[in-house]
């Protein structure tokens, strides 16, 4: 998988929330001079590993707060889901690791990478264990 670097990611996303509209090569000229090595990558390169990863997370939370709009008619006649503990804050943090799974496994741009992913999975359990653990 791609290496991303969370202090790149943070910075991007900082960026992001300020400005929104920003153009990738404005972004892309400011993260440079934030992190010289972001200049080996090409443009459609950091835009996938950073903006775009950003923005799928921002999608993903902002439709998970809407609720249930845009249900199926299956998903509408189902009951809704209830936490056990009563509280959704675990199942969020729970959630946010499988996100971050997701991502990174739709971010593999070689099967090598995917690999590398996949065989990683242990510290995505290791995380969801822990975030279960707190709860």
């Amino acid at each position: 998988m791609p290496e991303v670097d969370e202090k790149v990611m943070k910075f991007v996303e900082d960026i992001l929330k300020k400005n929104p509209k920003i153009q990738l090569e404005d972004l892309f000229e400011r993260t440079k001079k934030f992190k010289s090595s972001i200049g080996r990558l090409s443009k459609r390169q950091f835009n996938s590993r950073y903006p775009l990863q950003v923005k799928r997370r921002r999608a993903l939370a902002a439709k998970a707060r809407a609720g249930g709009k845009g249900r199926t008619a299956a998903a509408a006649r189902r009951a809704p889901r209830r936490s056990r503990t009563g509280s959704s804050e675990p199942r969020d943090r729970v959630r946010q690791v499988f996100l971050r799974f997701a991502t990174d496994i739709a971010a593999a741009e070689e099967r090598k990478d995917l690999v590398r992913v996949l065989a990683g999975v242990d510290d995505y359990v290791d995380q969801v264990m822990k975030d279960v653990a707190k709860s």
